[in-house]
């Protein structure tokens, strides 16, 4: 018995891979998790199967533990470009794009996340009007709202 994926990340003692879908069965992944975590170097083995990852804490280099991890049964496809510089704003766009689609089927397409927190901008600068805090808390939240109203035609990277 053997699986394939995708390394995704790796740093000193944590591996995360992306098995290739269709997943196996759950008692594939039970028995692949036990196989694994008899590698020597290897400290623990996690099994996610809500998204199909599996993250391996080990000791020592990556390097010298993949062709154990091959021989235990999971074959691993290096994409993982490990010099790419960071990309923070594109992480940041795409978790949002993520809520903006949760968000988004949650409500049965009636609410997205820029009506959301537009609202609660609103609602906080509402809230410190009523506490007495005008000048400062109030009219940053209100101007906050205004920006995300005005920023409307440029929207189009979370499309």
């Amino acid at each position: 018995m053997s699986a394939r994926g995708t390394l995704r990340h790796t740093m000193p003692g944590r591996i995360r891979i992306v098995l290739d879908h269709p997943l196996p069965a759950r008692d594939h992944l039970q028995w692949l998790a036990s196989a694994l975590a008899t590698v020597e170097n290897v400290q623990e083995v996690e099994i996610r199967p809500r998204s199909g990852s599996v993250i391996i804490h080990h000791v020592g280099e990556y390097d010298t533990l993949v062709d154990k991890l091959d021989d235990a049964g999971l074959t691993i496809e290096t994409a993982l470009v490990t010099d790419a510089a960071a990309d923070p704003i594109g992480q940041v766009v795409e978790r949002l794009s993520q809520a903006d689609a949760v968000l988004k089927k949650w409500s049965g397409g009636k609410a997205d996340i820029w009506n959301v927190v537009f609202s609660a901008l609103v609602a906080g600068g509402f809230i410190q009007l009523a506490r007495g805090r005008v000048a400062g808390p109030a009219l940053t939240l209100f101007g906050q709202a205004a920006t995300l109203a005005m920023s409307r035609p440029l929207r189009r990277f979370l499309g």
